[in-house]
């Protein structure tokens, strides 16, 4: 869940987000620190893709995590 109060971004997240070595959350949280705008469309783009695999060895981007 991400919302924003004027211009300060407000995060809710899953309990499976403690678990999971990579969530949506990693691409998002750089762009949220930079107080970059994260918006509706831009969260549903992400929803295309999938989700990480936790290869042994990391090729992120060049990966369908995050596409």
């Amino acid at each position: 869940m991400l919302s924003y109060k004027g211009e300060v971004p407000i995060v809710g997240l899953p309990g499976c987000v403690m678990y999971a070595k990579r969530t949506v959350f990693d691409l998002v949280l750089c762009r949220l620190l930079a107080k970059d705008v994260v918006t509706y469309e831009e969260l549903c783009d992400l929803g295309e893709g999938g989700l990480c695999l936790g290869c042994d060895i990391c090729t992120y981007p060049n990966c369908g995590f995050g596409k």
